[in-house]
């Protein structure tokens, strides 16, 4: 479990992934210039809840990078939630997941700021491991010690079944969460560039103390 954890889920969400695994000059040559456009994707600032606002989400459970078993209610009366979800694996990866990852990353002083913590989810099977590994590159190790939140494993998507979000494994959705375990903002994509920009994402946080 723990070889498993760490091994897809860092893989699948550090900004230095690859897409498509393929390491012919032409395919790295396409795969930069891919990078370089999603520099320039924008993220929705003007969001509002467009879903039903589920109770009960405490005991849900995840799976951490060291095997662990996490679930929201651990983190109630000590920190507000970014609850984001990532729209798994399903035979090649999200530039749009690893964008919306790299840019929590470089922003996550300011959610800190803000008495919050990300929970990063990533959702798939066991089975697509091997075909994972193939799609998926990390060229430096070091980038794991750059993730500075928990990235957590939906493996059975028992969480994306109770959100509501299933597609081809999730529909990219974001969470806010408040300390007392309410869910205050649920913003699930219509399709994978709809998401919620950081500065979206950082008004929900300052709305809690509203």
């Amino acid at each position: 479990m723990n070889f498993f954890t760490t091994t897809v889920i860092l893989f699948a969400l550090l900004s230095t992934v690859l897409v498509g695994g393929c390491s012919s000059d032409k395919n790295s040559a396409s795969t930069r210039a891919n990078s370089n456009s999603m520099k320039h994707v924008k993220f929705k600032d003007d969001v509002a809840t467009n879903t039903n606002l589920p109770t009960n989400i405490d005991q849900l459970e995840f799976v951490d990078t060291a095997g662990n078993l996490i679930t929201l209610n651990d983190f109630k009366g000590k920190k507000n939630i970014v609850l984001v979800f990532t729209r798994g694996f399903s035979g090649k990866l999200c530039p749009f997941c690893k964008t919306q990852t790299s840019r929590l990353i470089a922003n996550y002083e300011e959610i800190s700021k803000r008495d919050a913590e990300v929970l990063l989810v990533y959702p798939g099977k066991r089975e697509k491991l091997d075909q994972f590994i193939e799609a998926a590159k990390v060229s430096e190790k070091s980038q794991v010690d750059r993730v500075p939140f928990p990235i957590l494993l939906d493996e059975d998507l028992e969480a994306v079944q109770f959100f509501d979000i299933s597609d081809s494994l999730a529909l990219p959705s974001t969470y806010v969460i408040d300390k007392d375990g309410k869910l205050r903002f649920a913003y699930v994509g219509n399709n994978p560039s709809d998401r919620p920009s950081l500065k979206a994402i950082l008004e929900q946080l300052d709305n809690l103390s509203l």
